[in-house]
């Protein structure tokens, strides 16, 4: 099912102008540095790379450790240096950054100390540990920044553009909005159409109807089909009238499906064949919210494709 308003009210581009990527300098942390680059182009964002050192402190080995923290930090430091001057076109770069200390501590540290817009951090490092490793880091950045996140993930078959493209098309096409209808997954919604229309991409709003509790309708199979039914119905409204005042005239698929939220999700953008998905972190209170909030982590750890979060618009 598609939408399109009869009045348009154009959803504005989202603030991208500092744009920050970590990196372990690992392949994957490069992936997300490649995609990275063509955003910046595509909003006119400027990039700052970040690598964290993470030395644990052990007090008969002091006088050995500020050694090793210089001579680490001298390294990294090169390390970044090389790295933007092969895949970073300088008028794109901003600031290169070594931070001692956890590494998603780091991070949230300097996006909030540097007012950083976006996060760019690949969902994979360089050993099979440092990938739990690194995962872990991702969702508690997710949880903790205080701007929106894109995680980014090895997609099989898709190359990453090459140093200085300006073309975002093989990137992202299709744009998935999971909508809970809360007050602030309203607002993601209004964020993801600025983007949409930023990258030329299709727009589609998708909700995700759980089934009733076990026992609920036991034994009542036709009362439990007429719940199902009238909620599919009433979610296919409620994400139309939302494309109508959130997305200007951009014209946006709507999606129901069934099921839990985050498996829901992720089954979607597959069958969906989605670029991107863009999820609400804050939804309701209480018990609610951390729902939600476990939602968009497994969202994040499962998803077919880069998952942008959206904590504050």
């Amino acid at each position: 099912m598609k939408t399109k308003p009869v009045q348009p009210n154009h959803p504005r581009t989202p603030k991208l102008a500092s744009i920050l990527v970590p990196t372990d300098f690992s392949r994957h942390a490069t992936r997300a540095l490649q995609y990275a680059v063509p955003l910046a182009q595509q909003v006119g964002g400027k990039i700052t790379l970040l690598h964290a050192i993470d030395m644990p402190v052990v007090p008969a080995q002091l006088g050995a450790l500020m050694t090793d923290e210089a001579r680490l930090t001298a390294a990294a430091q090169s390390g970044l240096d090389q790295l933007a001057a092969r895949l970073v076109p300088n008028p794109l770069l901003g600031p290169t950054v070594v931070r001692l200390g956890r590494a998603y501590e780091e991070i949230s540290r300097a996006a909030k100390s540097r007012k950083i817009d976006l996060i760019v951090l690949a969902m994979r490092g360089r050993t099979e540990l440092q990938r739990a490793l690194l995962g872990s880091t991702a969702e508690r950045v997710v949880r903790h920044a205080s701007c929106p996140v894109l995680t980014v993930r090895p997609v099989r078959g898709r190359k990453m553009p090459a140093a200085g493209s300006k073309d975002l098309a093989a990137l992202i096409n299709r744009i998935l909005v999971p909508v809970d209808f809360s007050a602030h997954s309203r607002a993601v919604v209004r964020y993801a159409a600025g983007l949409a229309r930023t990258t030329q991409a299709g727009l589609a709003l998708l909700h995700v109807v759980e089934p009733p509790p076990l026992g609920v309708f036991a034994g009542h199979e036709a009362e439990s089909t007429r719940y199902i039914t009238g909620a599919h119905t009433t979610a296919r409204q409620e994400l139309a009238r939302l494309a109508t005042s959130m997305c200007g005239d951009l014209e946006v698929e709507v999606l129901v499906r069934e099921g839990h939220p985050a498996q829901g999700i992720a089954l979607a953008a597959r069958d969906w064949r989605s670029d991107l998905i863009v999820l609400s972190t804050r939804g309701l209170t209480g018990l609610r919210h951390i729902v939600l909030g476990s939602t968009a982590e497994a969202v994040v750890r499962h998803a077919p494709c880069p998952v942008l979060t959206v904590g504050r618009t």
